[in-house]
């Protein structure tokens, strides 16, 4: 007998909506009547599939700065959706959660080292969270090339979820995990998700009206009569965004509860998660990637970088922008190196290892001792610090939601400006460098065709 396993994936995100300054969230007027989006999408959202127990049915990654928002603000939604990760280990011996490179960066756009830095901080984070080790890993919009399977599989992760148009014309098949080979003889495992099911979960009102219907109607479908003939397994595997779920289509949550508790295995399906899934069914067949795509523009990474046709509006803007976080990154980098040099003998590799401090999971004694080539003064312990910490908000100022929307004029171009603003003011304080002029000149370039406003001015008039 086949066994037809259901993984349904939910990638949970929000952008690191907090003012770098004070680390706290402004009023956002857009969700009235909550203070911010966080706790409007958390509402809607996180904590009914939490008390649902949707979280220990679905297959799911949870960004690290969302992570520690809801570790901040809503402690106990975080404990449940924890709990339901144990409680998977327990009932099959693998957790049902992936990791997340930590910045929502868009790694095909990212150096290696960038790569390297939000994949290792996105793994840590992990850990520091469910407690163990990711087997596995969500790529920020799915983007991916060679380079970022590479570093992913030298880091550990054993798999990543992909589209099925991101394969070569060797993976054509969703639904199914291919091994992939990447640098240093290794390989890593990438599984195709379900497009067709994956779309009538997220945009389909009418598809997801009755979970059972969806059953009949949408599941059956997709199972492959072959393998049912042959007695092979087979998995249908959806991936969605996990703001689906409530907040983006009001009681999708409800469906989904429905769908993954109960109609599902009454209709002969059996949800599991895709470790456990692995943990079964190694990939036998290989495959290739197309490098620079992703999930959300099927023409690759243009909508992040100088623009997509798919995206509706002017995007001229996009290129101005990264520009000149480029070229501003660039200036703190050499900053940071040279700056540092005379404490560290890596700076990067403590840069690599700050995370832990910075989320307390060391201390600052235990690691300036350990980094340090000699004892420090509390003076330049704050300055090490104060450059660890510019190169933090360096980091951050590549989130990908900045680029993904129409328009310049809007919240998440300016969340970018606003990590750049603190890189360069910590610049500043603990270097006596000025980076702001050559900065501000390069953003006049970047301007909404909406609003007429540009770059410049937009970081000018930052709170």
């Amino acid at each position: 007998m086949s066994t037809i396993y259901l993984c349904v994936h939910g990638h949970f995100y929000q952008p690191p909506r907090e003012n770098p300054a004070t680390g706290q969230i402004d009023v956002e007027a857009g969700a009235a009547p909550y203070h911010n989006f966080n706790e409007k999408i958390w509402d809607e959202c996180y904590r009914p599939n939490a008390e649902a127990g949707n979280f220990a049915r679905l297959n799911f990654n949870i960004g690290p700065t969302l992570a520690s928002w809801l570790e901040r603000t809503h402690p106990q939604s975080l404990t449940t959706i924890v709990d339901s990760v144990r409680a998977s280990c327990r009932r099959t011996g693998h957790g049902n959660a992936l990791a997340q490179s930590y910045h929502h960066t868009i790694l095909p756009l990212a150096t290696r080292r960038e790569k390297h830095l939000q994949i290792a901080w996105g793994k840590h984070a992990f850990e520091r969270t469910f407690g163990h080790a990711p087997a596995g890993m969500w790529l920020p919009e799915a983007a991916v090339d060679d380079e970022t399977l590479d570093e992913v599989a030298a880091q550990g992760i054993k798999h990543v979820i992909l589209a099925p148009w991101q394969a070569g014309e060797d993976a054509s098949t969703p639904d199914k995990p291919y091994r992939v080979a990447v640098g240093g003889n290794r390989e890593i495992s990438v599984v195709l998700y379900n497009a067709t099911l994956s779309g009538k979960v997220s945009f389909d009102d009418q598809a997801t009206q009755d979970a059972a219907q969806f059953c009949t109607d949408h599941l059956a479908p997709e199972v492959q009569r072959d393998l049912l003939r042959s007695g092979r397994d087979q998995l249908l595997l959806v991936a969605t965004d996990g703001e689906v779920y409530g907040h983006h289509k009001r009681f999708r949550n409800l469906f989904l509860q429905q769908l993954l508790a109960r109609e599902a295995p009454s209709h002969g399906f059996t949800p599991i998660s895709l470790d456990a899934y692995l943990a079964r069914r190694k990939p036998t067949e290989t495959a290739t990637v197309k490098p620079r795509t992703s999930w959300s523009c099927s023409h690759g990474v243009a909508r992040w970088d100088s623009g997509c046709t798919c995206t509706p509006g002017d995007s001229s803007w996009k290129r101005p922008l990264r520009r000149a976080l480029r070229s501003l990154a660039g200036r703190i980098d050499e900053l940071f190196e040279a700056e540092t040099e005379e404490f560290f003998a890596r700076p990067w590799h403590v840069l690599e290892h700050y995370i832990e401090l910075r989320d307390g999971t060391v201390t600052p004694d235990a690691f300036f001792v350990h980094h340090a080539r000699r004892p420090l003064s509390q003076r330049e312990r704050q300055r090490l610090h104060g450059l660890l910490e510019m190169q933090f908000d360096r980091q951050a100022m590549f989130v990908s939601c900045a680029w993904f929307f129409e328009d310049l004029d809007r919240i998440e171009p300016r969340i970018a400006l606003n990590h750049a603003r603190r890189a360069i003011r910590l610049a500043e304080r603990h270097a006596g460098a000025n980076l702001d002029a050559d900065f501000r000149s390069d953003l006049v370039h970047s301007a909404s065709l909406r609003s007429g406003v540009n770059a410049a001015e937009m970081y000018a008039a930052l709170p």
